[in-house]
């Protein structure tokens, strides 16, 4: 077996073996690249992860400072549509080549597609995930989700606060030692690349679980007809491949039935909407949708009780940027409901209207929410076994 990305930092001493799990755990949760967790964990820098990133993937990686002054007449030569279809930046060009900065630069599709589009032989340069969605953001008018804009806002602080160490630094004289040479990007001209070479997944498994028997009566029978099962759901979420997938099965289950369901992820002092449905129509910039955990909520009060919640929405400020996030509208009531992975509570569920009480659902809501637990554990546990 090649040596991994978790080989590599473990033998400079960068990480343990631990915050290596934890930043995988993160990223199966959260979403985004393990490079991504590394940094949003504190684990590792980011110009140390870009080496890294260069040595595993055999591709040059390029500074920051580089990577947000590119001349607009290079940034025009990739349309913004495939920019953000395959999260690409354009960064140089030598004639028929383009040095692309990819968040993928194995993926071989995606330089196929954008050489046999702009006629460019495409060479891969690498950036760590979260500067290349900065970039994008600058370039392309890419929305940057809250969770990215909040690392950026954090990098930018500390390579300010080491500025200014560095610069009452110079004013103490020091004895002159040489620098070093750098491993940054070059351009031009850029070193060819090895070839790459995608790796293969094992095969794991289908897991599933046997349902209880339920009875029901005709009228029951064909009003259920066509309707996404509890049981097609279990095996859907025993097989769901990645984080996007879990909240797709999940909401497309309840939103079967109740009027608006939520999902809403909790990361530090925020809890912000991920997926939102409203008589199964999807709800538009959800995710935009920021709740601060420092003034009440029912949103805070399920996250830091691990509790569900079961009532009429208080009127607070922050219950009703939620509202408002929801599609507007104030609920006789709402069933909000912790969704717990490994002894942390990630999700928060939101649940209104329906056919039933609320509280009559609350049973069967709770073994689902356990079938989607064990969903995100499968996928944590598989990503261990394809890193190791």
């Amino acid at each position: 077996m090649g040596i991994t990305l978790l080989d590599m930092l473990k033998n400079n001493g960068l990480i343990t073996r631990e915050q290596f799990d934890e930043a995988l755990k993160n990223r199966v949760l959260y979403g985004g690249k393990i490079g991504t967790s590394l940094i949003e964990l504190g684990y590792v820098r980011e110009d140390d992860l870009a080496r890294f990133l260069s040595g595993k993937l055999a591709v040059p990686f390029v500074d920051p400072s580089r990577l947000l002054a590119i001349p607009p007449e290079i940034i025009d030569l990739i349309p913004r549509e495939l920019a953000l279809k395959y999260r690409v930046i354009p960064i140089y060009r030598n004639k028929k080549q383009l040095n692309l900065v990819m968040a993928d630069p194995a993926d071989l599709k995606a330089i196929d597609e954008i050489s046999f589009i702009t006629g460019f032989i495409i060479r891969p340069v690498i950036a760590p995930e979260v500067r290349l969605v900065q970039a994008l953001g600058k370039y392309y008018q890419y929305e940057i989700e809250p969770r990215y804009q909040q690392i950026i806002d954090r990098m930018e602080n500390e390579k300010e606060a080491t500025h200014a160490s560095a610069a009452l630094a110079e004013a103490t004289p020091a004895i002159p030692t040489p620098e070093p040479a750098s491993e940054l990007i070059d351009i031009p001209p850029l070193p060819e690349p090895a070839p790459l070479v995608p790796g293969s997944e094992e095969d794991l498994e289908e897991v599933e679980e046997l349902e209880e028997v339920e009875v029901i009566d005709d009228e029951e029978w064909l009003r259920r007809v066509g309707h996404y099962s509890i049981d097609a759901a279990s095996q859907s979420l025993a097989r769901a491949e990645d984080r996007e997938e879990i909240a797709a099965i999940l909401m497309g289950y309840l939103g079967q039935e109740f009027d608006r369901v939520a999902l809403f992820v909790i990361r530090g002092e925020t809890i912000t909407g991920w997926k939102g449905l409203r008589h199964q129509e999807e709800l538009r910039d959800f995710d935009r949708l920021v709740v601060s955990t420092g003034s009440p909520s029912v949103l805070r009060t399920v996250a830091e009780g691990q509790g569900y919640y079961l009532g009429a929405i208080p009127d607070t400020p922050m219950n009703a940027v939620m509202l408002d996030g929801l599609g507007g509208g104030k609920p006789a009531a709402a069933l909000l409901l912790p969704l717990a992975i490994m002894g942390r509570v990630v999700n928060i569920l939101y649940l209104e209207g329906g056919e039933k009480d609320l509280g009559e659902r609350f049973v069967e809501l709770h073994r689902l929410l356990a079938k989607t637990a064990l969903a995100f554990e499968i996928l944590i546990f598989r990503e261990k076994i394809l890193m190791l």
